[in-house]
């Protein structure tokens, strides 16, 4: 991957936010990813707790890569 970090670590609490408009379109298309997954296998008859699960698993999976996007180390940030 590149040197170019499209998240920051958050101001207060856990994780990373979008810092550049790279990390805000790739959470419009991560959103975006999402629901029409949702709406997919809701219309295909799935049970809404598979749909939670598969939400979940992806979102999980995305972590590892917004995590190497950051610029700076994710930590719980009291002030």
């Amino acid at each position: 991957m590149t040197g170019d970090k499209w998240f920051r670590p958050k101001r207060f609490g856990y994780g990373a936010t979008p810092d550049n408009w790279k990390g805000w379109a790739f959470m419009v298309v991560w959103i975006a990813i999402v629901v029409a997954l949702s709406v997919a296998l809701l219309h295909a008859g799935a049970a809404a707790w598979l749909v939670v699960l598969a939400v979940i698993a992806l979102t999980g999976a995305i972590i590892p890569l917004i995590k190497a996007k950051t610029d700076g180390d994710w930590r719980w940030r009291w002030h």
